[in-house]
């Protein structure tokens, strides 16, 4: 191609001398693609019933972590495990109720499932109510 008057024309390829021929293709600055990394899922936080397990989720730009990674593909960081339903303790025939303690206001107000009144009102927590 030559310019003539202002006006880009094209000419012959014979016309042409090849060793001034620019490239056609060249690399121009390039960069790392933005990746997330995760790392293995840690163990659960139960051993039973339901807990949670993490792992790390970060953006690298090759070997940099950075901030331009797409939110919206992000890998979960964290989520809940489901494991088996945790062992209940038989009943204990021997527990007794703890003296001092008012294991009726316990059961009104439903605070048998608390660890505290649960053993404190061993016995008035396990007997059927309504």
């Amino acid at each position: 191609m030559e310019i003539v008057n202002g006006k880009i024309k094209t000419r012959n390829p014979a016309d042409c001398d090849v060793t001034k021929k620019p490239i056609e293709e060249t690399t121009c600055f390039e960069r790392p693609c933005f990746k997330w990394y995760t790392t293995p899922w840690s163990e659960c936080t139960k051993t039973c019933g339901v807990g949670v397990r993490m792992r790390d989720v970060k953006c690298y730009q090759g070997t940099d972590i950075v901030r331009g990674c797409d939110p919206l593909v992000k890998p979960v960081g964290k989520q809940t495990c489901d494991l088996q339903p945790c062992p209940t303790e038989p009943p204990d025939d021997s527990c007794q109720d703890q003296a001092g303690t008012n294991c009726a206001l316990a059961i009104k107000v439903n605070l048998c499932s608390h660890w505290y009144y649960s053993k404190a009102c061993c016995r008035s927590c396990r007997a059927p109510h309504s």
